[in-house]
């Protein structure tokens, strides 16, 4: 199974879609489960990959240094915003399976959302990271609003050389909040005139560069073009309550990072709960259960699906938003098949992540 282990809710940013707002109400700012007793609870499952999430999580970088002594696990991940990566020893920073680093695109878009300077921070730290050891997967972790361009956003970071991004994968930043104006001046004119089209104009440049021999890794396309492929039907594609899971600071086991404070979302804790008890406590509830597309999105968000925030006008935009998506890669499935045919690549080049690394795949 694939664990997120939060190491501190503290930040060194303030993004403005979070505020780096610390709650010690909902879990201890700072992890206090002992080496020892995340060993123990580890040492059921026979593969567990282990992320360490935050807050920026290397902040506590003593405890993700401890954990990578002490536990054996199938891979180590990182989710941060790479400010601080230059801080990560070498013989441990090559350790890394992945790194997930969180930008939203162009310098000038990422520090409006991020603060100044952010976007060549992350880029400084993750050149520290690849020369001294780093082998694995840098993976950008977008988070979409009102002021992105889709395409740019990711043909900006999917073209970067050095350093480059070997996947890019993005999440719309909505139903977090109670009121889809809240932060939003306009979600659905966004969603008309700027997200889907820019969706519909992405395929196309990932088409293209399908057709002259090139894969791009862009996150969205590879695992919904798999299931098309396949055309097997796929589970809630994050893994949330199924086989991933939150561990938090004070060792409570929750679905996903996002609702700690949120009765349906706490499935145990390290303490009672053994790895093997956990999957299939929390399921996803109507409407993605009837929906004819459940099976290449797999419900899109365990979290949206169970809180619909946004009310039900809100929750059928973002599912709108999804079909779009799906629709676009499915027009052009016929090129993909024939190049498939004619062995330019194989189904195999389309299956991702190959080893969990909570990447969710559904925007």
């Amino acid at each position: 199974m694939h664990y997120h282990v939060v190491t501190t809710q503290r930040c060194n940013l303030q993004c403005t879609y979070c505020g780096n707002t610390v709650e010690p109400s909902l879990m201890p700012v700072n992890n206090q489960v002992s080496i020892s007793a995340l060993k123990k609870f580890l040492k059921d499952d026979p593969e567990p990959v282990i992320a360490f999430y935050g807050g920026e999580p290397t902040i506590n970088l003593d405890f993700i240094l401890q954990v990578m002594d002490s536990i054996s696990a199938k891979a180590f991940m990182l989710q941060t915003n790479g400010t601080l990566l230059e801080r990560i020893p070498s013989d441990y920073v090559s350790r890394f399976h992945s790194i997930l680093i969180s930008i939203d695109g162009r310098e000038e878009l990422t520090d409006f959302y991020r603060g100044k300077g952010t976007y060549q921070r992350a880029l400084k730290g993750m050149k520290y990271a690849r020369d001294n050891g780093f082998g694995g997967d840098f993976i950008a972790r977008m988070t979409v609003s009102e002021e992105s361009n889709i395409f740019e956003e990711v043909k900006h970071l999917i073209e970067l050389e050095d350093p480059a991004f070997n996947y890019v994968h993005w999440q719309l930043d909505v139903m977090w909040d109670d009121d889809m104006h809240a932060r939003w001046r306009d979600f659905p004119q966004w969603l008309e005139n700027s997200y889907n089209p820019g969706i519909s104009k992405l395929v196309q440049y990932w088409l293209q560069h399908l057709e002259n021999g090139k894969l791009l890794g862009i996150v969205p396309f590879l695992g919904i073009t798999q299931s098309l492929i396949t055309k097997e039907p796929s589970p809630l594609r994050c893994g949330a309550g199924i086989d991933f899971f939150s561990i938090t600071t004070d060792g409570r086991i929750t679905v996903c990072p996002i609702p700690p404070s949120i009765e349906f979302a706490v499935v145990g804790n390290i303490y009672q709960t053994k790895p093997d008890e956990l999957s299939g406590k929390v399921t996803l509830d109507e409407p993605c259960l009837s929906c004819k597309e459940r099976t290449i999105c797999g419900g899109r968000c365990l979290f949206t699906n169970k809180t619909k925030l946004w009310g039900e006008e809100g929750f059928n935009l973002v599912c709108d938003s999804t079909k779009h998506l799906i629709s676009e890669l499915r027009g052009v499935l016929p090129v993909i098949q024939k190049l498939i045919r004619k062995r330019k690549f194989s189904k195999d080049d389309f299956f991702y992540p190959k080893v969990p690394n909570g990447v969710e795949i559904i925007p």
